[in-house]
């Protein structure tokens, strides 16, 4: 696990039900250096001594900041300095009547920690994305595809993110697996899940040991297990039980925004000597950019990431993801403006009368276009030959930049795909060739 001191630590009543989630707290308490004894015991109505111990984001999760982040409040705001205040918990997963939450609650970690309180099961643990299509209906473009969940909060401190106050961590692993066994049956078309884009679990791995388990459960039925990461921690899955079937996906970013914006973050070399590494111990491993923010020189740091990446790894494929589902105001207040490439702020300004509360927003589709075209040409110039997804964006996006992306807009290769296993770039290149 990361070396993290948490704000503080409750666990729900719940987990004392369940013999092996306490084990698999315990040892991550261990790691923590929390005794187990110092731990309260919390339910549904111990939240506003919860709440208490978080500090500061609800009174400044404001209606007007909630809309211009498109229902989200993020750690840039308050610029979060501590760790996240941890909470143990376990999924109730026959719990059918659940608590509404508060009306007086404002930030939406708020009401979904009271949500994780008041007891979830297959509603939280599996998120839907089902297959978009590019038509007018659309807001955009996306093999699609359900994520899994055991986790609600991450250790590092990205400022456009909203994960960084709370961390919930729940632990009835075996239980999950035998839903996640039943899911699989439901959905055969589906054969990668990505998880957990509500975390970074390797923060917490091999303590937590989600991790395994999961990989065991992915590997029994034929599936494919993406974990989805920005760390550095990962030495630990050279021992690894059933690898046969788990695949990682960094988020890499620009130097400039890994150390001024992605906070208590890995930097970029060491994101990219983990990938080395799981590459060595045999892991298929895949970059998305994710988001991609516009820094002042943002071409010339793109290039020398691309060459960083190519000269040390070989990623079965890559995506791109400009930064989205904001408006323009709220990235003046997260971001220094003045840090930004200042063209790329002038169109940002025009355009947020129109684009404001969109899907793309804050930027214009001309803005993003001409992004991807510097991603695409350079990928091609030094990684030749490795796919290129475009992801989750606007249609008319892909409608100036098609030419270049290697792939149908249909027929899709992408990094967390819901059929785009290990492997699976030569079936799709080849009935997409000549597009």
């Amino acid at each position: 696990m990361y070396n993290v001191d948490p704000k503080a630590v409750f666990a729900h009543k719940r987990v004392f039900d369940n013999p092996k989630a306490v084990a698999r707290m315990e040892r991550m308490l261990d790691a923590l250096g929390i005794s187990p004894a110092d731990v309260p015991r919390v339910e549904l109505g111990d939240f506003d001594e919860i709440m208490k111990a978080c500090e500061g984001f609800e009174a400044l999760a404001t209606d007007v900041i909630t809309q211009a982040g498109h229902g989200r409040f993020r750690s840039g705001h308050l610029r979060v300095k501590s760790a996240p205040v941890f909470v143990f918990n376990t999924f109730a997963w026959d719990h059918t009547e659940r608590t509404p939450a508060p009306a007086s609650i404002n930030s939406p970690q708020a009401r979904t920690l009271f949500r994780l309180l008041d007891g979830v099961g297959e509603d939280f643990a599996f998120s839907r994305r089902e297959k978009h299509v590019a038509d007018n209906s659309a807001q955009y473009i996306c093999q699609g595809g359900w994520g899994i969940h055991t986790l609600r909060g991450c250790l590092h401190k990205c400022d456009y993110c909203s994960q960084s106050f709370v961390n919930t961590v729940l632990l009835d692993i075996e239980d999950y697996c035998d839903h996640l066994s039943a899911m699989f049956i439901r959905r055969p078309e589906q054969l990668l899940y990505r998880y957990d884009l509500f975390s970074d679990i390797l923060g917490l791995e091999p303590e937590y040991g989600a991790s395994e388990m999961l990989a065991k459960c992915f590997k029994d039925h034929g599936k494919y297990l993406l974990l989805y990461t920005r760390s550095d921690n990962v030495e630990w899955l050279a021992d690894m039980p059933h690898p046969e079937n788990t695949l990682l996906n960094w988020t890499l970013s620009m130097d400039t925004q890994c150390c001024t914006i992605e906070r208590d973050s890995p930097g970029l070399a060491a994101r990219i000597e983990a990938m080395r590494l799981c590459q060595e111990y045999g892991y298929p491993v895949r970059a998305g950019f994710s988001p991609i923010i516009p820094v002042k020189d943002w071409r010339r740091e793109t290039t020398e990431m691309l060459e960083m990446l190519f000269s040390k790894v070989q990623p079965e494929v890559l995506r791109g993801w400009v930064l989205a589902m904001m408006d323009a105001i709220e990235f003046e207040m997260l971001f220094d403006a003045k840090g930004m490439d200042q063209d790329i702020m002038r169109r940002m300004r025009d355009a947020a009368p129109e684009l404001n509360g969109k899907h793309h927003a804050p930027f214009p589709v001309d803005v993003r276009a001409e992004i991807y075209q510097h991603y695409l040409t350079e990928t091609e110039r030094i990684g030749p030959g490795t796919p290129f997804a475009v992801c989750t964006e606007n249609v008319g996006v892909w409608d100036l930049i098609d030419a270049q992306v290697p792939m149908a807009r249909d027929n899709m290769f992408c990094c967390c795909g819901g059929t785009s296993v290990p492997g699976g770039w030569d079936a799709v290149r080849s009935s997409t060739a000549g597009k």
